[in-house]
């Protein structure tokens, strides 16, 4: 059996609960470990050295500074475990992810306790470090992580670990944690191929008009080139960031993006990608847009929720059926 089987089975067994889990998650004592780093260690082996020392020569000093040092090691124990007893985590997607690009998740944690956890961090499967905060006593503490997604889908943030080395770097103290946070990973937006002009509900439709200015359709994220009086400046205040109100009216341009449009020949993901292309203009030119595929049909549709559809629509492709 491998170190990598080994180590994935007790990362299995050291979360103590069925994966993923339901969210959010307190880590109660059960679930954290301690032991030295390589820090500690060393000290650890220095003071051996020190106390055999000390008994070979009878020296009082030497005694005096080997437990002083060995009784701050064990309150390092307690301090460090105490940084991760009883913290509260959740986390949720945030953004768009692409395929091939990364996938971002917002990190609340929460701290119910009267003493702060400094330096909590947040590490991948392979060790990588994600995060690095302080979380306040009795109040919580937010963060972003981004991990890796190659392929479209569903992606799970998988197993991470949280830990803290504080105060002094002699203790690790960990929890492992798999949250149910899942993410949709949308086709990575390829292809070279411009958009079907001359589409529309009755044939007519243009694809690159400008949108219409008479009533609103929702809300996007602010792109370079924008008006700035079509800047939602009520949303901003409220701490939501920059966005942009979209508008349309009866004579808005439309587009359908039909998936027999493209050649039969072309592979499967590179249809999704081209498809994903097409609705990212539409939505940028505030199109009406229908997409098309062999199992369903979304849309007509403007606002900025209908081409989220569009886009969950291609991400979920035949993978659906396979489950």
């Amino acid at each position: 059996m491998s170190a990598a089987t080994l180590r994935q089975r007790f990362r299995r067994w050291a979360t103590r609960t069925r994966t993923p889990e339901t969210q959010p998650i307190q880590l109660p004592q059960r679930r954290v470990y301690v032991l030295p780093t390589r820090a500690g260690l060393a000290l650890l082996a220095t003071l051996l050295a020190m106390l055999l020392a000390s008994i070979n020569y009878n020296l009082s000093l030497g005694y005096g500074l080997v437990f002083l040092l060995g009784s701050v090691f064990i309150v390092h124990i307690l301090h460090s475990w105490r940084t991760l007893t009883g913290l509260q985590l959740s986390l949720s997607p945030s953004g768009e992810a692409f395929a091939g690009g990364m996938a971002q998740w917002r990190v609340e944690l929460v701290n119910e306790a009267s003493h702060e956890r400094p330096a909590v961090r947040l590490r991948d499967s392979q060790g990588r470090e994600l995060m690095l905060t302080d979380v306040p006593a009795g109040q919580h503490s937010e963060a972003f992580i981004a991990l890796p997604c190659p392929q479209r889908g569903v992606l799970q943030p998988g197993q991470l670990s949280v830990e803290s080395t504080q105060p002094l770097g002699w203790i690790r103290a960990w929890s492992y944690i798999e949250p149910d946070a899942p993410a949709v990973i949308y086709p990575a937006p390829d292809g070279e191929r411009p958009l079907p002009e001359g589409w529309g509900d009755n044939g007519e439709g243009r694809s690159r008009e400008r949108p219409g200015q008479d009533d609103f359709a929702g809300l996007r994220g602010f792109q370079p080139g924008d008006s700035p009086r079509q800047i939602a400046w009520k949303q901003l205040a409220q701490g939501r960031g920059l966005l942009t109100k979209q508008f349309a009216s009866a004579g808005s341009p439309a587009c359908v993006l039909d998936w027999n449009m493209l050649p039969a020949t072309l592979p499967l993901e590179e249809r999704l990608s081209q498809l994903a292309r097409w609705v990212l203009q539409t939505r940028h030119s505030g199109a009406r847009t229908t997409l098309l595929l062999p199992d369903s049909q979304t849309g007509p549709g403007e606002d900025a929720a209908h081409h989220q559809a569009c886009l969950l629509r291609l991400a979920l492709f035949g993978l659906e059926r396979s489950r």
